[in-house]
């Protein structure tokens, strides 16, 4: 992506561009291959969850829905019909040479399906992200209603934490140390020699654990309104002996006051569209900055009108995660609900309007489809 993230999209693009020559069967046959799409995209999710997609990538030749059953330890006729979801939608190949068909999966499809890399974990582990928000179809079905709720709570969606953590793990260890925080200038060496972090929206504190390996000598404060994160991350920290990260339950809206001009570098992954009040949150996040710091906020790469991200790769995805988990969530707090897909155009005003300066709009290495906002407060 690098530092011309902001002429993605495709604001020229007319409502009418590409149906000249559309047809009622085309159109037909697009949303029937759409919805073919959603069915299968379960059964991904069952193959990463039962550890099928393993199996097959470590095996050595086609091998029998017997054999492959019992390598994953499950049942061969629920193995055999997945078998043929994967099959006929050319996920997995199979070998008919014999009597019994064979199934295997090429090395270069094991690398997406069975990955060991952050950004390939992150991709297939988005299937299970429609198994959880499925969960809660007919409560937003509720929500769209006039008279009906105005969001939904995060105990809503009980299997998300445990998920976020399976997620965002192998995409930080892979990205974030090595790759991202060298596009900070100095920040490395002032972690190296001793500073204070904060996590805003710190989940399992996942980031700061890992920061703090690497940086022992810099102190990190991880705040989170979900009791369960944050119970989560103090277990963590018990268990591995780590005693300079530090984690609360905290409104980001009413950080303490004692914190003013506190931290170097505060961080925040993909947590301002999500809060009820952004506007608040960073007005906060400026005051508790030291002058002269840092603060990072990640978000999606986006714009603000949906035409203009027509082409983004992705982005029918977020907006769909957006309306089902990031809107609820935020309007059962009576929130601004900004959503995932908020956009540069109202991000950048508000980051100036709360005060910060030198507002650079960059990529993150090794994470496409985000934006790194690097902000410095005088």
């Amino acid at each position: 992506m690098g530092d011309n993230v902001d002429q993605q999209g495709a604001a020229s693009t007319s409502p009418t561009d590409g149906q000249a020559d559309e047809t009622k069967a085309v159109f037909a046959q697009k949303i029937a291959d759409t919805i073919t799409s959603g069915f299968v995209t379960l059964s991904l999710a069952i193959g990463r969850r039962t550890g099928l997609f393993d199996v097959l990538a470590r095996q050595e030749g086609p091998r029998s829905s017997h054999d492959i059953a019992a390598a994953a330890g499950l049942k061969e006729r629920y193995v055999r019909e997945w078998l043929g979801s994967m099959v006929t939608s050319r996920i997995i190949e199979v070998d008919t040479s014999s009597d019994i068909p064979r199934y295997f999966i090429p090395p270069h499809r094991a690398a997406v399906l069975a990955p060991t890399d952050g950004a390939e974990i992150l991709r297939i582990a988005f299937s299970e992200r429609v198994v959880h928000l499925g969960k809660v179809m007919d409560d937003l079905v509720e929500c769209f209603k006039e008279d009906g709720p105005p969001g939904l709570p995060s105990s809503a969606y009980p299997d998300f934490q445990g998920w976020l953590q399976n997620v965002k793990g192998p995409l930080l260890d892979s990205t974030f140390i090595d790759k991202f925080l060298p596009t900070i200038p100095g920040l490395i060496e002032k972690l190296e020699s001793g500073i204070t972090v904060c996590d805003v929206g710190c989940a399992s504190g996942y980031l700061l654990f890992l920061m703090a390996r690497r940086f022992p000598n810099s102190t990190y404060y991880g705040i989170d309104v979900s009791t369960e994160a944050v119970s989560m991350a103090r277990r963590e920290a018990a268990t591995k002996g780590i005693t300079n990260v530090i984690c609360d339950v905290v409104d980001a809206t009413k950080l303490p006051e004692d914190w003013s001009e506190k931290f170097d570098y505060i961080v925040t992954l993909s947590t301002i569209h999500d809060v009820p009040a952004p506007e608040r949150t960073l007005r906060e996040i400026h005051r508790v900055l030291k002058p002269g710091g840092q603060y990072s906020m990640w978000e999606r790469d986006a714009h603000t009108q949906p035409r203009d991200n027509i082409g983004v790769p992705k982005a029918s995805m977020i907006y769909v995660i957006s309306m089902m988990s990031c809107v609820p969530m935020s309007l059962h707090e009576n929130g601004a609900a900004l959503g995932a897909m908020w956009g540069q155009e109202e991000v950048l005003p508000m980051l100036k309007g709360v005060g910060f300066s030198d507002v650079k709009k960059l990529g993150i290495p090794g994470n496409q489809g985000a934006a790194h906002y690097l902000c410095s407060k005088q």
